[in-house]
């Protein structure tokens, strides 16, 4: 475990990607966060994994049962995380039929790499996937600009922005909520289930608690925020994080949510796969040495 502040070692080797002797706080449960802090630990580092946020589905699924089945109907079926294809697996399995005759003809345009690799795992055609943005604004500009149909399956708090430009285009464009994000644990009956964690590359998993005792003693070197709504949670546990801290965020908009909390950003990740993420904190941990 690491003892004192980054300004306090020798991070030299953190510009090849190195993070040997740096603890990073990866606020995801272990399920969602395997794969990220299999790719930390490969490069040194320790992780801790705290659950902040999980989701389940809506209590009432009769809305997202209708437009799902209508499916087949739309032009295009967009699809904006990998918790939105674990629904659709769990949408599929209930039905007991592979998930691509549930889609039928539709189209489907994926917002990532990692969230087409679970479609395409599940059997789906994914014909369209942004490039370097990988963002709602990122896919809403490889969308078709002649009008169409499309079906959004989203998170509660999705941003407006995907279906507000697709119906500035002339599209119809039908959002439905998929998935509810509350705070971990969810509800059992209604928990979206992710893949477990390899117990050859398993982290340890801390409470709240022992993540904020951990930043203020100076036990922690970077965090990383994977979403809006884990900036907005660890704002409201430690409004302040210590200047020990650096600060890594995944994606534009939890970025900008994050500032807007302000929370300082070190580094944001380019892109949310696993090495993209552990590039962002070498990146961060760097940055963070050269202001202090």
């Amino acid at each position: 475990m690491s003892t004192g502040s980054p300004a306090e070692r020798d991070l030299s080797k953190t510009h090849s990607g190195s993070l040997a002797g740096i603890t990073v706080a990866l606020l995801r449960s272990p399920d969602r966060g395997a794969a990220m802090a299999a790719e930390l630990a490969v490069r040194g580092a320790e992780t801790l994994l705290v659950p902040m946020i999980d989701w389940e589905l809506p209590a009432d699924t009769g809305e997202l049962d209708r437009l799902l089945d209508a499916a087949p109907s739309y032009d295009w079926l967009v699809i904006t995380s990998v918790t939105t294809v674990r629904v659709l697996a769990r949408w599929a399995h209930e039905r007991r039929v592979p998930l691509p005759a549930l889609i039928g003809s539709a189209r489907v345009a994926a917002v990532g790499a990692a969230t087409g690799a679970a479609l395409e795992e599940l059997g789906v055609a994914v014909h369209l996937t942004p490039g370097d943005d990988q963002s709602a604004e990122g896919l809403l500009a490889c969308l078709p600009s002649e009008p169409g149909r499309a079906l959004l399956p989203q998170s509660d708090l999705a941003a407006d922005a995907l279906r507000a430009g697709l119906s500035a285009r002339g599209w119809t464009a039908d959002t439905v909520v998929a998935y509810r994000t509350v705070d971990y644990p969810a509800a059992a009956g209604r928990r979206i289930s992710g893949v477990s964690a390899d117990p050859e590359h398993a982290a340890a998993a801390v409470s709240r608690e022992e993540l904020a005792a951990r930043l203020r003693q100076g036990q922690v070197d970077a965090v990383v925020l994977t979403s809006p709504s884990i900036a907005a949670r660890l704002h409201a546990m430690m409004e302040m994080l210590p200047d020990t801290v650096a600060t890594v965020a995944i994606g534009r908009r939890t970025e900008r949510d994050a500032s807007a909390l302000g929370l300082r950003i070190d580094a944001t990740a380019a892109l949310p796969s696993p090495a993209g993420i552990a590039d962002a904190v070498s990146t961060a941990v760097v940055n963070h040495r050269k202001r202090n």
